[in-house]
């Protein structure tokens, strides 16, 4: 009776063990993609022969299925994406497919973690991914964990991940901001594609509050309430209203500071608007609020939104509270 006892308590735990050894976790997932057809790459974890405990296995095809399927073919066991902690695309893939294709044939990968930071990188992402290694320690998956959280916290990518970029780019009352590599974010507009710088990004967080890090003139500058956005159509000619309340801290060394700041921080965030206007991208959702005066979504997918985003008159009005932060 203790040996059937002892041989069933064994049982389980060998059939666990042999399924983590026969499974290949992707940290990564690198997209490519040319006239040619689609490359895509994977690094993994190996333990057995490999120097830094990582291995690359890529492959190409020329559709998304053929290049999946030989993707498969050439890792070393069973692949899963249910550990994948960012997807990368090569930032020519966008020449020659949709973003929505892109980003749809990644988030369809079975058990994909819905959650991988969404990003874009010069060149290729099969080069990008097969230099990536972790700078401190040597789990690649805990280095990326730390150094994106690091990043996020301090505003200077968006934290884009590819279920919400996919959700954004399902029809034309939103569009998405991806990391950019280099710090920025690649935005996506309507046809139309381009950078934004890291101050950019960080002025773009505070209005949604994702981040509380953005310095104005020496003074720290937070969210006080939400951002209230607006859709006006008169004659035809659309405006797009953003009220901004926050909160502009100084220390107990520093004088009060002279009135204008918030002035200083309109014209920055008009600004950021009108480049979000040159390339088409509605990054902070003015659509979502637009498509609320339409009876039906083909009401509303004829109205031409795009192109009444680019042209649209805009308006911010930040109303700015003053504080003095008490000495630690």
């Amino acid at each position: 009776m203790k040996k059937l006892l002892i041989l069933l308590l064994i049982l389980p735990l060998t059939g666990c063990v042999g399924r983590i050894e026969l499974s290949t976790m992707a940290i990564c997932l690198g997209l490519d993609g040319d006239a040619d057809g689609v490359t895509l790459t994977v690094k993994f974890p190996d333990y057995s022969d490999s120097p830094d405990g990582y291995k690359l296995a890529s492959a190409r095809g020329d559709t998304w299925e053929e290049a999946m399927s030989a993707l498969y073919a050439a890792a070393p066991a069973s692949l899963h994406f249910g550990q994948l902690r960012e997807v990368v695309i090569g930032q020519g893939a966008f020449d020659f497919y949709a973003p929505c294709d892109l980003l749809s044939w990644a988030d369809q990968l079975p058990g994909m973690r819905s959650h991988a930071l969404m990003a874009v990188c010069p060149g290729t992402a099969q080069a990008y991914i097969a230099d990536m290694q972790p700078a401190i320690g040597k789990r690649l998956s805990k280095y990326l964990d730390i150094a994106l959280s690091h990043i996020e916290a301090e505003g200077r990518i968006p934290a884009t991940a590819l279920s919400c970029a996919v959700r954004d780019l399902s029809g034309p009352w939103r569009a998405p901001l991806l990391a950019w590599t280099e710090g920025g974010a690649y935005a996506l507009g309507e046809g139309e594609r381009g950078l934004l710088t890291a101050e950019q990004v960080q002025l773009f967080r505070l209005i949604t509050g994702e981040s509380q890090q953005y310095r104005l003139q020496g003074l720290g500058c937070s969210l006080r309430g939400r951002a209230r956005l607006a859709v006006d159509t008169e004659n035809g000619q659309e405006t797009l209203y953003l009220r901004l309340p926050v909160m502009l801290t100084y220390s107990v060394y520093q004088n009060p500071p002279a009135p204008g700041a918030e002035e200083i921080l309109r014209q920055q965030i008009t600004d950021f608007l009108r480049r979000l206007q040159a390339l088409g991208c509605d990054a902070l959702g003015f659509g979502c609020v637009a498509v609320r005066a339409y009876d039906t979504l083909a009401a509303w997918l004829q109205s031409g939104w795009p192109e009444r985003f680019r042209r649209a008159e805009v308006r911010v009005e930040v109303e700015a509270e003053y504080r003095q932060e008490a000495e630690r």
